[in-house]
């Protein structure tokens, strides 16, 4: 299996911007010594959820201070940005990386972000097919010319080109089954957040990935299963569940708040997240404990990595271990524990 470790930079009343920057980047240098594969970074806008706005700009930072570790973006939401720039910023930090950025994908759910952009959500699965492939192109083509419904590109040469050939690999987030049955038939990796879905439909939209994967013919040795996973290594049971307890509570209701708009219409193709809100008005702590939240002693969490080893076929675990402005020394005991007591089980 492969570990990587994923910061969103949420700044709840006990954290400032700065300090979640710091944090997220001192942790980061801290788990590329202890063995992690890759960090990972998220955008998004206009709210203390994620603050950050521009994940090129963070993911340039890490690549001058990660020496060995990839550079994902879990992600860059592609309709709220040109996808000329959009290519040249990551093209950018390819190079910068010495080929080390993994470009994950997305369009977008949250109703605030898209309002701010004066955009509208039912547009954004159009505007994402679109920038994708205006990003490919202009990353293995000399030119590039394009006539869309939203972006017309006219004979461009777009620098720098990445350092991979012929593009850094693209992953693309996947929330719904049906998303996942079209990723897996573009043959896309996929990036997941079970913490935002039922644990009942995980296995679902898995299998419905494969099958869109096996059905259009790509190759199974390149089938990858992530997921995103919070994750905290405790001293003790007792402690794993007491510890975080503050922090996690405060990411679940945050994000309740802002994944669908409340009491009004649901946007065409975001039903889904609809259902999803209703189902983190609903949970619980120790329910989330118990059905999506990786906490525990370091045997525990080994064991519940296994179950979504075998049950999901999941082989690289995006690990959430600094969520919801979790204190600083708290984050990094667990992020030791991990590597020292859960990743060499898996290697």
């Amino acid at each position: 299996m492969k570990f990587g470790i994923f910061f969103l930079c949420e700044q709840p009343p006990w954290q400032s911007a700065r300090t979640a920057f710091l944090d997220a980047l001192d942790e980061a240098v801290y788990a590329d010594a202890l063995g992690f594969d890759a960090v990972w970074v998220a955008e998004h806008h206009f709210s203390e959820y994620g603050t950050v706005p521009d994940v090129a700009v963070l993911a340039a930072a890490l690549a001058q201070r990660v020496t060995r570790m990839r550079i994902g973006t879990a992600v860059s939401i592609l309709p709220f940005n040109h996808p000329i720039r959009t290519a040249e910023s990551f093209g950018m930090v390819d190079v910068l990386s010495d080929g080390r950025l993994d470009f994950g994908v997305g369009r977008g759910y949250q109703p605030a972000e898209f309002a701010g952009f004066g955009i509208a959500m039912e547009e954004s699965r159009e505007r994402f097919d679109e920038s994708l492939e205006i990003i490919r192109r202009a990353w293995t083509e000399e030119s590039v010319t394009f006539e869309g419904r939203y972006f017309r590109v006219r004979d461009l040469r777009v620098l720098p080109k990445p350092v991979q050939k012929p593009h850094p690999p693209i992953w693309a987030a996947a929330v719904s089954p049906d998303s996942f049955g079209r990723m897996g038939r573009q043959g896309l990796r996929i990036l997941s957040a079970p913490s935002i879905t039922p644990p009942a439909l995980m296995a679902e939209s898995y299998r419905a990935y494969r099958r869109g994967w096996e059905a259009a013919g790509h190759p199974a040795d390149g089938l990858e299963v992530p997921a995103l996973h919070f994750v905290y290594v405790g001293g003790s049971e007792a402690r794993a569940r007491h510890e975080p307890r503050e922090s996690a509570m405060w990411y679940f209701q945050t994000i309740a708040r802002l994944i669908a708009a409340g009491g009004g219409a649901t946007p065409e193709g975001y039903e889904f997240y609809a259902r999803a809100r209703r189902h983190l008005e609903v949970v619980d702590y120790d329910a989330l404990c118990r059905d999506v939240l990786l906490f525990g002693e370091p045997a525990r969490v080994v064991e519940r990595i296994e179950r979504l080893r075998e049950e999901l076929g999941v082989i690289y675990l995006l690990c959430w271990m600094n969520f919801g402005g979790l204190e600083r020394d708290l984050a990094r005991a667990s992020i030791r524990r991990f590597a020292e007591r859960v990743i060499p089980r898996f290697r």
